[in-house]
């Protein structure tokens, strides 16, 4: 496999993870798990959504990769501007009568372009000390700290869990099916953030483990 598909299948791997764990944890509130049913295909296609944006991220760091030095910021506005365009598609499939999406760009850009401009800085961390002979927790150990990469994985996370706080504004349901709004506010946020903590321990704690696999892609070097 090459680095990005590696790298593609480890984030891949860490969305999921934390998507199951934040849908375990609001099915385990009544009202939530009341208002999540119905919703469960478009919170399921919604997660692809993201690990499709990040793929654009990892390519497009991996494709610049020692030509540049650090990304410039043009770099991290192009990147911006490709996300719109997979919202876009996702929304032109899941909008309807009964549940709209205006996405308001002004409130999540400064968020979103934060975390593009960090996940793209990560990989150009992770390819610099990339060796085909070393699994990919070997590379991983070979460039952070444990602790630091719990941290910085914690710190992707968040940052997605702080947009997909601010898009919930953006979602117009009419009648009962306003209620999908619930999910992004309130404790609803709360259950995410303690998530991303507990997805990004335990794929550090992996990655850190004798003969570990390929976890999370992220870190701050030593």
């Amino acid at each position: 496999m090459s680095s990005v598909d590696v790298l593609c299948g480890t984030d891949r791997e860490m969305m999921l993870d934390f998507s199951s764990l934040c849908l375990k944890r609001l099915n385990s509130h009544l009202p939530l798990r009341l208002f999540l049913s119905p919703f469960r295909p478009f919170l399921d296609a919604n997660v692809h959504k993201e690990i499709e944006k990040d793929r654009l991220i990892i390519e497009h760091a991996a494709e610049g990769f020692g030509k540049e030095g650090p990304r410039p910021d043009r770099h991290v506005e192009r990147l911006f501007e490709m996300t719109k365009e997979v919202d876009a598609e996702f929304l032109k499939k899941w909008s309807g009568p009964f549940l709209s999406i205006e996405i308001r760009y002004d409130d999540v850009a400064a968020v979103r372009k934060q975390r593009i401009r960090a996940f793209s800085d990560m990989v150009h961390d992770l390819l610099s000390h990339w060796d085909e002979e070393l699994s990919f927790s070997g590379i991983v150990k070979k460039t952070y700290t444990q602790n630091d990469y719990k941290e910085t994985l914690g710190q992707l996370l968040h940052l997605y869990t702080v947009e997909t706080k601010l898009l919930g504004g953006s979602l117009v349901a009419p009648g009962p099916a306003g209620a999908l709004k619930a999910i992004f506010s309130g404790r609803v946020f709360s259950i995410m953030e303690e998530a991303a903590c507990e997805v990004a321990d335990m794929h550090a704690r992996r990655a850190y483990m004798d003969g570990g696999g390929a976890t999370g892609v992220a870190g701050t070097k030593k």
